[in-house]
């Protein structure tokens, strides 16, 4: 027997048996139907347990057994007793009737809306927006608002400016309207260091010593670059490289990386 994420696998007489898998330290605790959500989005988490009961469950023992579980899970988090077991019961029809195509068709069904509008939750009034939105093929995606928490609260450490990668740059000349664009999926400050020994070592390949090689009195903004986009794939990071170059004003000396 071997549990894997949420699944608990059990070979028995040359084959797997799967079930739902739980820690002991499960807390069952979901999103109550008293909080402010929608009903879309509470009834979804309990589809969603019910599809994965299906799912995993080989034997229609331990399916019933999850679905008792989450019947009484549901009701302790405050969802009617009536609507839990109609969802239940309901479910048996509905996975039955799934298929891959149906699934593929359902999910080529949600992209036909042309725009998305994101908007924090407000009870009675979403559900009417979007119903609305909907006759006007505008999806509509729930979106946390701002909170005291999001205000007060910064708990992920800021990232210093030198340190941040994936980008796309400029760095200036001081003396004259140069321009050397660049990326980089590495961090700016350890690639600063390496347009600077490159000068040091008049690297011919480097952009920004040929223009100090033809301009011996200039100097280099290397303090003041600015960074003009983040993209970490790599081919698309080099497109829109090229793209700011292109987009330069022609009258502007610029460089390539």
């Amino acid at each position: 027997m071997l549990p894997f994420l949420d699944l608990f696998i059990k070979r028995e007489n040359d084959s797997f048996i799967t079930k739902v898998y739980r820690k002991e330290t499960h807390t069952q605790k979901y999103i109550r139907w008293k909080s402010n959500h929608s009903r879309a989005v509470k009834l979804g988490v309990l589809k969603g347990l019910i599809h994965r009961a299906h799912l995993l469950c080989d034997l229609k023992e331990d399916l019933l057994d999850e679905l008792n579980l989450l019947r009484d899970v549901f009701i302790s988090n405050g969802y009617p007793c009536k609507l839990v077991q109609r969802t239940m019961n309901e479910s048996w029809s509905a996975e039955l009737k799934k298929s891959v195509m149906e699934e593929f068709e359902e999910s080529e069904e949600n992209h036909e809306f042309f725009d998305v509008l994101h908007a924090p939750y407000v009870q009675g009034f979403t559900e009417r927006l979007q119903k609305e939105l909907k006759k006007f093929g505008i999806g509509f995606v729930m979106k946390k608002g701002v909170t005291l928490a999001s205000l007060l609260c910064k708990l992920k450490q800021k990232t210093e400016k030198e340190d941040r990668k994936d980008l796309d740059y400029i760095i200036k000349c001081e003396t004259c309207a140069m321009k050397y664009v660049g990326e980089t999926g590495q961090q700016f400050r350890t690639r600063k260091q390496q347009h600077q020994r490159d000068v040091k070592n008049k690297t011919a390949t480097n952009g920004i010593y040929n223009h100090l090689k033809q301009n011996r009195k200039h100097k280099i903004a290397w303090d003041d670059a600015v960074y003009i986009d983040r993209e970490p794939h790599y081919m698309r990071r080099k497109i829109k490289e090229s793209i700011y170059i292109n987009a330069l004003d022609a009258s502007e000396k610029h460089t390539r990386s």
